[in-house]
């Protein structure tokens, strides 16, 4: 049987909030004393971070510029040029349309509003075609297509541990982009011409000093030296990665070894394998689907799981680049996360309240039978009320699964509440109810990642809308004694079943 919200225990009434979990006990605090360190000294040493409204410079105006001329009697020809270069050829025709502008010139103006009505019809009829999506602009597709709900009106647009050591870099809404580190007040602040709409960021495995921003430019490179006392790094610290149409990317990921990193573009079908070091790529292209919306790479690096904006997904194997293609029946898959084996990656759909568990192994040890070849329903996120008259539950908007594979946390794309379940492999994938965490007043939950290097258990890492940053322990004594056999017996794991009597709204139209 799924595992669903209703097996949670409620929150607290009014408006404490969870600070960590000691020993299998969440720890409660008062909004105006938010100190974990009275309850664990595990991130002791964690920079404190916090993006306040007053630390942020917008990068542009969102008046028009144009208002802040006078205006300029122009002759309708100087009209049409200046709007045909300025705002392109619908631009220039609405112009030619318009009575107050055209100037008693009616044999334009009605070539123009024909002209006009005739893209509309065939816009209309492209609409229709199956497959075919207008492009978008990437302030449109920045906040559609992102993991972090609040996009729009965050102070934080994501975050990214470096996986070796206490380093957290937070993108602000200014494009700006903090680097905070263990025991230091120095706090570099990345920024470039063209780093607009930040959407994702990933440290490169191996390297300390290589961050990969995924942005309206394409991929910005940043090179950080550690010993460094220059707090605002130039432009001439910065590799831009870009190729035509490949702008906007929403997601991009390194391999575990740190060589490659792939790049996905929500306006582009085709997603790129990069060489740093060489500035080359590898574009790997595939019919339908859309634009690349999200990439994971698996632990092993065996395995890329890539998310299309459309039905399709698939699964890359990476020694000959050949793709398993998946296809849904509704929705787009919006996150995924890999288990700690890479047999598992767990994912998200929208317009469903489900959890997904895909098996990525050998297929033939895993199936008998074609008909048995899918994605089986794992959690149940239908909405559910609290005792507290809060809701919880609904469209996922982010998953985040920890390196050890003992907590999952998920966000939700209208809820302000994040749940955290629990899992373990022992002959089978188990999941249980572990707890709800909460903000403070007004607050969201923007983007959620765990700290890869943490020892002492799991570390949540929150960046909630107002810019705050909120570390969440998950604390067990006995976790650190038992991680080596833990590990082992990860080595062991082959390919769990996850057979559920659970039945999801919708289900996928099969495998190819």
């Amino acid at each position: 049987m799924a595992c669903s919200l209703a097996d949670f225990s409620s929150l607290p009434e009014g408006t404490q909030i969870p600070m960590c979990l000691i020993e299998g006990k969440v720890q409660y605090s008062t909004p105006d004393f938010t100190n974990v360190h009275i309850y664990t000294t595990s991130v002791s040493s964690h920079p404190h971070v916090l993006i306040s409204n007053e630390v942020l410079h917008p990068a542009m105006s969102k008046e028009d510029s144009n208002r802040v001329f006078l205006p300029v009697s122009q002759t309708l020809w100087k009209k049409l040029q200046q709007s045909w270069y300025e705002k392109g050829f619908v631009s220039m025709l609405e112009i030619a349309s318009n009575p107050k502008e055209n100037q008693g010139f009616f044999v334009l103006e009605f070539v123009a509003k024909r002209t006009l009505s005739a893209l509309k019809i065939a816009s209309k009829f492209y609409s229709l075609i199956p497959g075919y999506k207008k492009k978008e602009s990437g302030e449109v597709l920045a906040p559609m297509l992102s993991q972090n709900p609040v996009y729009s009106t965050s102070n934080i647009r994501c975050l990214a541990w470096h996986p070796h050591c206490i380093k957290l870099a937070v993108a602000a809404s200014d494009d700006s982009i903090r680097i905070y580190s263990e025991n230091s007040q120095l706090i570099p602040l990345l920024k470039c011409r063209g780093q607009h709409l930040i959407s994702s960021m990933a440290w490169r495995p191996l390297c300390a000093s290589e961050l990969a921003v995924g942005c309206e430019l394409g991929v910005v490179i940043w090179h950080i030296d550690p010993n460094s006392v220059i707090t605002r790094p130039s432009a001439a610290n910065t590799q831009v990665l870009s190729r035509p149409n490949h702008t906007y990317v929403t997601s991009l990921a390194w391999s575990p070894h740190g060589d490659l990193l792939v790049s996905g573009s929500a306006s582009d079908n085709t997603m790129y394998v990069w060489a740093v070091g060489l500035d080359k790529a590898v574009p790997l292209k595939r019919v339908g689907g859309g634009g690349i919306s999200f990439v994971s790479w698996s632990p092993d690096s065996l395995k890329l799981f890539a998310a299309t904006t459309n039905l399709v997904f698939r699964v890359w194997e990476t020694c000959q680049w050949e793709p398993d293609r998946w296809t849904l029946a509704t929705g787009r898959v919006v996150s995924a996360v890999w288990s700690p084996c890479s047999s598992l990656v767990l994912f998200a759909v929208s317009l469903e309240p489900v959890i997904y568990c895909l098996s990525c192994g050998v297929v033939s040890s895993v199936f008998q039978s074609e008909d048995r070849r899918g994605a089986t329903p794992l959690i149940d996120l239908t909405p559910v009320e609290l005792d507290s008259g809060e809701r919880v539950g609904g469209e996922v908007s982010s998953l985040a699964w920890d390196k050890k594979g003992c907590y999952l946390a998920v966000t939700f794309k209208n809820c302000d509440i994040i749940t955290v379940f629990m899992t373990s492999f022992v002959q089978n994938l188990k999941v249980s109810p572990c707890c709800f965490i909460r903000g403070l007043v007004s607050e969201s939950p923007a983007v959620i990642a765990f700290q890869e290097n943490f020892t002492e258990g799991a570390n949540l890492t929150i960046g909630w809308s107002s810019g705050r940053v909120q570390y969440f322990p998950i604390v067990f004594t006995e976790l650190h004694s038992n991680e080596k056999s833990y590990e082992a017996d990860m080595l062991a794991y082959d390919l769990p079943d996850v057979s559920t009597t659970f039945t999801p709204s919708a289900s996928f139209v099969g495998f190819s």
